[in-house]
């Protein structure tokens, strides 16, 4: 009975390491957090927009089109930002991945710049209060801001490092 405890014991230690083992060499940019919270990227159809604009006002006609076109605008503006700030992430893991000095610091850059991120989206969407459409149109605003403000950030860094080292070229 002794040796059947210990054995399981020695099991669940085990299977605990190879678990911490594996989460520990899953890369950065995999862990991609959701901060779209109930905003729609991925609807970005006019049809899409205009049942979503029912949802919330009672709008017929011209106006009703005008808006649905609006919030797929805004939609549309925030993937394209999301989409720059995930391809400023890959940039900077691209650069930094080979580089000794640097690398294990890639994890933690990537985690910040998210948190970047969502501070900004917090931080706007604690000074907010929708109604109507707003409720559809100012997340969209928020995101698209905060995913610009986080690829900004990042792309700054790369903006110096390539100038410093192009002056260090020679070039």
């Amino acid at each position: 009975m002794l040796r059947n405890l210990f054995n399981k014991r020695i099991l669940k230690f085990v299977i605990l390491i190879i678990i911490m083992f594996v989460l520990t060499r899953i890369p950065a940019s995999a862990a991609i957090p959701n901060l779209d919270g109930d905003t729609h990227p991925n609807r970005l159809k006019l049809s899409e927009c205009l049942i979503d604009l029912k949802n919330v006002a009672d709008w017929d006609g011209e106006k009703a089109l005008e808006a649905a076109r609006n919030i797929c605008e805004l939609r549309q503006n925030h993937a394209k930002q999301k989409a720059r700030f995930l391809a400023s992430q890959d940039q900077l893991t691209k650069i930094y991945k080979d580089w000794k000095r640097f690398n294990q610091y890639l994890p933690t850059a990537i985690t910040d710049s998210w948190q970047i991120v969502k501070s900004c989206i917090d931080f706007k969407e604690g000074f907010t209060s929708t109604h109507n459409i707003e409720s559809l149109t100012l997340p969209e605003k928020i995101r698209s801001e905060c995913y610009s403000l986080g690829a900004d950030f990042i792309e700054s860094h790369l903006s110096m490092l390539r100038k410093k080292y192009k002056s260090a070229s020679g070039g």
